[in-house]
């Protein structure tokens, strides 16, 4: 028997239907850690399942036999491997494996209409791709099952929570790499510098985000930051701050899992005169066509709210609002790992307390959940190191 699952991009121009077999049912998945995955997506991880057969385009209410939407755009990022995205909103759609003569496909889990019943997580992989642990220390355990992380494929080294490679520890101590944070695409139309924070991050003035404030629940009044806290910038208040906010938002509502391919999206919010287009001095220009990144393409997501994405590779660069172009929200994948490691944790503060817009996760409730616990208790641990409970080392 076979079960069928719809799949979708967030512009709906590419719609399809997928086919498991039914005995199999739920798939064993992996979460993909590996630096391809992470640069060609904007992803912190990616994930996909191997479905039967090749997928079935939706038009008209009718499935057609065929692998290939014409609203597609192909990326390959080895010999054996290519990845499907697509054109108009950057969606990742459909990996291939090209192997001894055939092809594999296998779909983004987070495209899927529905992943209950249908994809069960089982483990992390490439996890050593992150140099920190990446999004791995944050989701340790999915529906009571704790997530092996293997160091490179399943049966590698099983790597510990905590873990960090001793070759980050060199790259902190050169000074070079300390004020500024290179990030790129996998195909490196799309490279662009982040600098620290400096007078002119405080400039910019925007509402508070849903990271920080539930919007289904907060008054208006809260949320439009009515006293203009520069609330992107840490530590909190600080004349002389030395990071950015980041996070896990956007990340589980469907306009950004149908957009990006993957039920967890991380951003970090920078002022745009601290992102540096490679090969220029000025910040980088979003606005003005004539003035823009050649390789960047842009999606509205909805009125007023852009998407950012490499046309080569597909990869989420930027997320911004019409209303204040000057603080942008930088995918986290793009960030250069052999810096400070994925999370950058010397650049970036991550807000452990809420997911954005998680109230709005309707699929894969078991993932959701596991992040959520995952943030608490890492946030947990950094108090109890902080107030002297256990020791730093």
């Amino acid at each position: 028997m076979t079960t069928y699952v719809n799949a979708s991009c967030q512009c709906e121009l590419n719609a399809f239907r997928v086919a498991f077999d039914t005995a199999s049912l739920p798939i064993s998945n992996e979460i993909c850690h590996c630096s391809t995955c992470r640069h060609s997506s904007g992803q912190m991880a990616l994930a996909h399942v191997t479905i039967k057969g090749v997928p079935l385009v939706r038009a008209n209410g009718l499935s057609v036999h065929s692998s290939r939407s014409p609203n597609t755009t192909t990326y390959k990022t080895s010999p054996d491997a290519t990845r499907y995205f697509c054109t108009s909103c950057s969606a990742q759609l459909f990996w291939v494996h090209h192997v001894n003569g055939g092809d594999i496909w296998n779909v983004a889990v987070g495209v899927l209409e529905r992943t209950e019943g249908v994809v069960r997580r089982t483990h992390h992989i490439w996890v050593g791709d992150t140099l920190d642990g990446g999004a791995a220390d944050h989701l340790q355990v999915v529906a009571g099952l704790r997530l092996p992380r293997y160091k490179e494929g399943e049966g590698s080294e099983v790597l510990p929570v905590g873990w960090r490679a001793d070759r980050l520890a060199c790259a902190a101590e050169n000074p070079t790499t300390k004020e500024q944070l290179k990030a790129f695409c996998h195909c490196g139309n799309v490279s662009f510098i982040i600098t620290r924070p400096s007078e002119a991050s405080f400039a910019p003035s925007a509402a508070y985000p849903d990271l920080l404030f539930p919007y289904n629940v907060s008054h208006m009044s809260k949320i439009i930051n009515a006293n203009d806290e520069k609330w992107w910038l840490r530590p909190k208040s600080s004349p002389h701050p030395t990071k950015y906010l980041a996070g896990h938002w956007h990340c589980v509502c469907s306009r950004c899992r149908l957009g990006g391919g993957f039920e967890i999206q991380s951003w970090t919010y920078v002022s745009r005169a601290n992102v540096i287009e490679v090969g220029s001095e000025e910040p980088i220009e979003l606005v003005h066509e004539a003035d823009r990144p050649k390789g960047l393409r842009q999606y509205s997501s909805s009125p007023g709210k852009y998407r950012e994405f490499c046309s080569t590779c597909g990869a989420t660069a930027f997320w911004w609002h019409a209303n204040r172009p000057d603080l942008i929200a930088v995918a986290i994948g793009l960030l250069d790992q052999g810096k400070d490691g994925v999370r950058a944790e010397e650049w970036l503060k991550w807000h452990k307390e809420r997911l954005s817009f998680i109230e709005n996760a309707k699929m894969s409730s078991g993932a959701v959940q596991g992040l959520k616990e995952g943030m608490a208790s890492e946030s947990d641990l950094e108090l109890e190191v902080a107030s002297g409970v256990i020791s730093q080392n």
